[in-house]
């Protein structure tokens, strides 16, 4: 806890509310201990107007509230050394001076910081050991009689008046900071979950890596190389036919050309399915179009795409995550939904782009949502991964489900 009040001061917010109310406390207090002095008893000028003076520079303190808290600080200061000042020609080292000496730096410990606040205990430390020795060797007085009936209710209201201020400080500080270290650890707790959360997460998603690169093995080796074995016996025994001399009929030259077309076709659906092409900019609206019209000829239900708006072109990374999650979202309604219409609609503005994918089909589970598993965690984790959001609840009318996700344009930093 360092001196002064900055922007980086962890409590800089509280100090500056606990200043504002502390030294419109003391300035109250002040005014109903110095005005009815000052008007109704009869003491010596000079005590009247150094009253008066510090009475004045705690209420400048208390109405300066924009002012820097520094300055607030050092007439905070100067009036408690003009009280104490008057004190101690009142009626030497007894009544007030010695509180005010002991216990007005504990509240510039909190007000200011805590050097300051050792710094002015040490000089008030020294003021009042310096009246200690003047008191003993005769040049301030040991004490006064009143100067009028009653003055220990006076006495009373000042000593009241210092102390409790400062211990409703004290209080309020107490209670800012066990609220402060109580939400700290619920951030940190919030934060391991998280972390905990994203491991896990991350391990399934390298299992079901693992599983999609076998998938895409099988398949290459069941589909793809037995189609291509079999158009290289196709061509080896034309090739032995037209090394014999014999004849080769068109019907055989044109089931290997079918047949490696087929293959190129295979080759291609599985690359366009592990990699969309080129995602950057406008390819994205080309790319989900794409996608939805692939999705369309596989699906019972009507499926559609629109593209609304016009914004920035998102980058090669948002691109890419926006089409994984379509792509998964699209997915999960022609698998599970039972769904009439799948509409997916792509909404580009100045501020970003909003990606939804929506269905009439059975709608949300009644956990919410919460036990969809890997496929609905994925897509939250790939739009956190470009700074979006995603959520996830029920489609228009209640009917069916929505899955919304809004990535922000990034601001490039200057």
């Amino acid at each position: 806890m360092g001196d002064w009040t900055s922007d980086k001061d962890p409590i800089g917010p509280w100090r500056r509310k606990a200043m504002n109310a502390y030294t419109l406390a003391i300035a109250v207090v002040q005014g109903v201990l110095v005005l009815p002095t000052i008007l109704v008893v009869s003491i010596p000028p000079v005590l009247k107007a150094v009253s008066l003076a510090g009475w004045a520079l705690v209420v400048t303190a208390a109405a300066l509230r924009r002012a820097p808290t520094v300055l607030r600080a050092v007439l905070l200061v100067l009036s408690s050394w003009v009280w104490a000042g008057a004190m101690l020609y009142r009626a030497g080292i007894f009544h007030e001076f010695r509180v005010v000496m002991l216990v007005f730096p504990l509240p510039m410990l909190f007000l200011v910081g805590v050097r300051t606040g050792l710094v002015l205990a040490l000089i008030d430390f020294g003021f009042l050991v310096a009246a200690l020795w003047a008191t003993e060797v005769g040049i301030l007085p040991t004490t006064a009689p009143p100067w009028f009936d009653g003055e220990w209710l006076f006495h009373a209201v000042a000593a009241v008046g210092i102390g409790l201020p400062i211990v409703l400080l004290l209080a309020w500080f107490c209670q800012h900071l066990v609220g402060t270290l109580r939400r700290e650890q619920v951030a940190v707790e919030r934060l391991q979950d998280e972390a905990a959360a994203r491991v896990r997460l991350e391990g399934e998603l390298i299992e079901v890596g693992e599983r999609e690169r076998r998938r895409i093995g099988h398949d290459l080796h069941d589909g793809v190389c037995q189609d291509l074995t079999g158009i290289l016996i196709r061509a080896r025994r034309a090739q032995t036919r037209l090394q014999t001399g014999k004849g080769l009929e068109p019907e055989v030259m044109e089931g290997i050309v079918e047949s490696v077309g087929d293959a190129i076709r295979e080759i291609h659906d599985l690359s366009r399915e592990l990699s969309p092409g080129a995602l950057a900019g406008r390819d994205l609206v080309g790319a989900l179009d794409d996608l939805v019209r692939r999705a369309a000829g596989v699906c019972e239900a009507e499926v559609t795409f629109r593209s609304q708006g016009e914004g920035p072109s998102p980058d090669p990374a948002e691109a890419l995550q926006a089409y994984r999650i379509a792509q998964e979202a699209m997915a999960n309604a022609m698998r599970h939904s039972a769904a009439g219409r799948i509409e997916v609609t792509l909404v580009r503005d100045p501020g970003g782009m909003t990606l939804r994918v929506e269905d009439d089909g059975c709608g949300l589970p009644p956990d919410g949502g919460s036990g969809l598993g890997l496929g609905l965690r994925t897509m939250a984790w790939r739009a956190e991964r470009v700074g979006g959001t995603f959520a996830m609840g029920p489609g228009t009318n209640s009917r069916g489900t929505r899955i919304e996700c809004r990535i922000p344009t990034r601001v490039e930093a200057t």
